[in-house]
C-alpha cells in the first residue's frame, strides 16, 4: 500500500508573516511536520505543496518532495482540497498513484510521529476505506451553544441541553487539525476528506494546538521547551 503525506505550506499568512517558516526549538513548522512523517515509519513519500520558493527549498533539504503550487491555489480563499488534488496529480506524473493520502497541516507542530502510525493502523483495520480524523474533545460542548436568529437566540439542539450536565450529553469532539487519512481514490472522487465510514483517533490538547496567532506560537514554544520536542 503506497501512502503519501501531503503538507500544505503557503508562503502567505495574515496572522504571522511567513508562518510556516516560524521556528520552534530551532526547527520550522514545515520541518517539524516533515520530520514527524518521516519518523512515523508508515509514509512512503512526503510532499510539501507551496507557492513559496524558500519553503520548497527547505522541504527538499529536509527529505520531502517539493510541489510548486499555482498562485490561484495559494490564496486565502482557495480550498485545501484543490491544493491536495493538484499535489497528488503532480506526484503521479513521476511515481505510481498513491493509494492513501495523509494530510499533515504544519500549523499543528506538536504532532507526534506515533500519531501518524496510529492513524494508519486504524485506517488499515477499517479496510482502507473511508477516512480517519484526528480529533480532540471539545472544550465547550456544542449542544450548549446558541445560534443567533436576527435579534434572538436559539439552542443548537434543545433548550434543556443548556442546563444539562456535561456527563449526560454525548461525547463531542472537534477536528484537531493535526492529521487526516483518506483513500486517494475516494478523496479525488468525492473532493472531500470526510468519507464514510469516518473513524477517529483522539489526540491530546497539545497535539491539537493550532498555530494561528503569535500567542499560539509562543504557547507551542513553551510546551515544546517543557517536552524537549
Amino acid at each position: 500500500m503506497t501512502c503519501i503525506a501531503i503538507i500544505p505550506a503557503r508562503g502567505g499568512s495574515k496572522g504571522i508573516p511567513r508562518k510556516n517558516l516560524a521556528e520552534i526549538n530551532g526547527r520550522s513548522l514545515v520541518v517539524l511536520a516533515i520530520n514527524a512523517a518521516l519518523q512515523s515509519g508508515v509514509i512512503n513519500s512526503v510532499l510539501v505543496t507551496s507557492d513559496d520558493t524558500s519553503i520548497l527549498e527547505v522541504a527538499e533539504k529536509s527529505g520531502a518532495i517539493a510541489i510548486r503550487r499555482p498562485a490561484e491555489l495559494a490564496t486565502d480563499s482557495a480550498a485545501i482540497e484543490d491544493a491536495l488534488i493538484h499535489a497528488i496529480n503532480q506526484y503521479s506524473l513521476s511515481y505510481p498513484e498513491p493509494q492513501v493520502v495523509v494530510l499533515l497541516q504544519p500549523t499543528s507542530p506538536l504532532r507526534k510521529a506515533s500519531t501518524i502510525s496510529r492513524a494508519l493502523q486504524v485506517f488499515n483495520e477499517n479496510g482502507c476505506t473511508g477516512s480517519v480524523y484526528g480529533v480532540t474533545e471539545c472544550e465547550h460542548h456544542p449542544f450548549k451553544s446558541l445560534i443567533v436568529n436576527g435579534n434572538t437566540l436559539s439552542p443548537v439542539r434543545e433548550v434543556e441541553d443548556l442546563s444539562r450536565s456535561r456527563q449526560t450529553l454525548p461525547r463531542a469532539f472537534r477536528q484537531s487539525g493535526s492529521i487526516y487519512v483518506v483513500s486517494s481514490k475516494e478523496f479525488q472522487n468525492s473532493h472531500s476528506l470526510f468519507n464514510h465510514p469516518v473513524q477517529w483517533i483522539e489526540v491530546d490538547q497539545d497535539e491539537a494546538l493550532d498555530i494561528d496567532t503569535v500567542s499560539d506560537l509562543e504557547t507551542a514554544r513553551q510546551i515544546a521547551r517543557n517536552l524537549d520536542v
